[in-house]
């Protein structure tokens, strides 16, 4: 799912003055310093302290949360969490109780990871414009996505637009199946691409004897911009992105809060609740979260 996340981030539309950014708000740690070797200097403990502070008069060209992000490989810019729980669960919080600067940013997506009812990271899906639920095309996992469909329910009535992105398996449902059994429809079908995955978490691709190995090697050394686009995760996570900053654009205006009516009160199913990425933009852009359900379906690849 955080593979996901920092892929949309990468492909969201161009526009001016329009700076992507994703941030890891998962209370249960993030894993982009470790992929990309980054230090904690900033983040999303800065973040959180300056969502505290009086919410300053923004210029048309400000994007606060460029303050607290690093760009790494590929360009994207990210605002990182620590990887222990404990040092990420009060500023998850944090945030939940001022999502206002997540939104000044433009054009946010926020991987929150798992969430329940009555969770920070509940809170900050009823923040958002629209929410993906990222889960494997598994029987299993796709059951334990339909047992949480009061939480998704939640969100529609709030007003929050949900659909599912299904990594593809050997098992092909339908998308009229899906939709029926989880409640919200299908917006995509992220395909198993191991080199657009290894691209978006900073990794090299090994050196071996086929030329498009060594092609794509070549392209990532020099980020060329033609070779990327043409894998298989970039072309199906842009037309994703494409998808949700149309909900984006179609959300009220201003840089607040969407207002949030009662918490997610869904009581919690026996399974694992779903994964979440936040996507949180201001005006005419759009909060994304992606979901992901159950264990081991938070992977875009």
């Amino acid at each position: 799912m955080t593979t996901l996340a920092a892929a949309l981030a990468l492909c969201w539309p161009p526009s001016p003055l329009c700076v992507p950014v994703m941030v890891e708000a998962d209370a249960s740690g993030g894993d982009l310093r470790l992929w990309h070797r980054r230090g904690g200097e900033r983040g999303l403990g800065t973040l959180a302290a300056a969502s505290r502070r009086p919410r300053p008069a923004q210029g048309a060209g400000d994007n606060p949360l460029l303050e607290h992000a690093e760009e790494v490989a590929g360009g994207l810019h990210v605002v990182t969490a620590p990887s222990a729980p404990h040092q990420c669960t009060a500023a998850v919080e944090e945030l939940a109780q001022h999502p206002w600067l997540l939104r000044a940013g433009r054009a946010a997506v926020v991987d929150v990871g798992r969430i329940s009812p009555r969770s920070a990271g509940a809170r900050l899906l009823l923040c958002s414009d629209a929410v993906v639920v990222v889960v494997r095309e598994d029987p299993a996992q796709l059951a334990r996505l339909a047992a949480s469909s009061a939480v998704v329910s939640a969100l529609e009535e709030a007003g929050v637009p949900v659909g599912v992105a299904l990594v593809e398996g050997a098992r092909r449902f339908a998308d009229r199946e899906v939709a029926e059994q989880t409640q919200a429809p299908v917006w995509a079908r992220l395909p198993q691409d191991p080199a657009g995955a290894a691209f978006v978490r900073g990794e090299g691709v090994r050196a071996g004897s086929g030329v498009w190995t060594r092609l794509r090697e070549w392209a990532r050394e020099r980020r060329g911009e033609a070779e990327v686009e043409g894998l298989a995760l970039m072309r199906t996570v842009r037309d994703l992105a494409e998808r949700v900053e149309a909900y984006g654009r179609r959300a009220p205006s201003g840089t607040g809060a969407r207002p949030a009516p009662s918490p997610i009160e869904a009581p919690a199913p026996r399974y694992p609740q779903p994964t979440a990425t936040a996507v949180a933009p201001p005006p005419r852009t759009g909060s994304l979260a992606v979901t992901g359900a159950g264990a081991g379906a938070g992977r875009a690849a």
